[in-house]
C-alpha cells in the first residue's frame, strides 16, 4: 500500500536485504530465486513501519542479523511511536545497532552515512558504488519530517553529504524510482546549493 522499495543486494553466494517493508512471501520468493545464495543480514535505513513489516519473519527464516541505527530504537521497539493512518509496526527480534560507518558481511562491504532528519536514526548505505537512501532522499524530493523524531533542519544538513559523493552514483530510494546523485544535486529543490 505504501509502495516501499525492498532491495536484494547480492553476488554469487551472499545477499543483503534492505528495508523489507511488507509482503514476506513476495520477498522470500525473490530470495529463493537465487539458489546457493546465503542471506547475511537485513539492513534497515530507518525504523518506520512501512520499512520493517517483514523483518521478524525474514530473521526467523534466515537466522541473520538485523542492522539499524540505535537512534531509531524507540520507533523500532514501540509501535506507539511508529504509526500513521492506523498502520503501525515494531520489530520483536534482536537488533544489532550500527557502531561504525564501515560494515562487512562476508565479502560485501557497506559504507554507512548517518543522515538524521526523516527520523533520528536514518542512514544511507553505499554498497558496490550504489547509494541506498531510504527515505532521506527521493527523486526530486525528500522524506517527511513530521513523524516522531523527524527534524527538517537535520535533514537539510544530512543532505549536504551528497556533495562528497560521485555525481554518477545511482541512488535507490525507499519509495519510487531510482535517480543519480548528480541529478539530485542539480535539480532537487530540497538540497541547499
Amino acid at each position: 500500500m505504501f509502495q516501499t522499495n525492498c532491495y536484494l543486494v547480492y553476488n554469487d553466494s551472499e545477499m543483503l536485504v534492505i528495508d523489507p517493508g511488507a509482503s514476506f512471501k513476495k520477498i522470500d520468493e525473490a530470495i529463493k530465486r537465487h539458489e546457493n545464495v546465503k542471506v547475511l543480514a537485513i539492513l534497515l535505513t530507518h525504523g518506520h513501519f512501512d520499512h520493517i513489516g517483514a523483518v521478524d519473519k525474514l530473521k526467523n527464516k534466515y537466522n541473520c542479523p538485523i542492522i539499524a541505527s540505535k537512534e531509531d530504537k524507540k520507533i523500532l521497539r514501540n509501535e506507539k511511536y511508529n504509526n500513521l493512518a492506523g498502520f503501525a509496526s515494531q520489530v520483536e527480534s534482536q537488533i544489532d545497532w550500527i557502531e561504525k560507518d564501515e560494515l562487512k558481511f562476508g565479502s560485501i562491504d557497506v559504507k554507512v552515512l548517518f543522515t538524521p532528519g526523516h527520523s533520528a536514526g536514518s542512514v544511507m548505505y553505499i554498497i558496490d558504488g550504489k547509494l541506498f537512501s531510504g527515505d532521506t532522499l527521493f527523486r526530486l524530493s525528500v522524506g517527511r519530517t513530521d513523524l516522531y523524531s523527524g527534524n527538517s533542519y537535520q535533514l537539510m544538513e544530512s543532505l549536504q553529504q551528497l556533495y562528497s559523493l560521485d555525481r554518477n552514483m545511482i541512488v535507490y530510494p525507499g519509495h519510487e524510482a531510482s535517480t543519480t546523485v548528480g541529478f539530485e544535486l542539480d535539480h532537487n529543490p530540497y538540497i541547499q546549493k
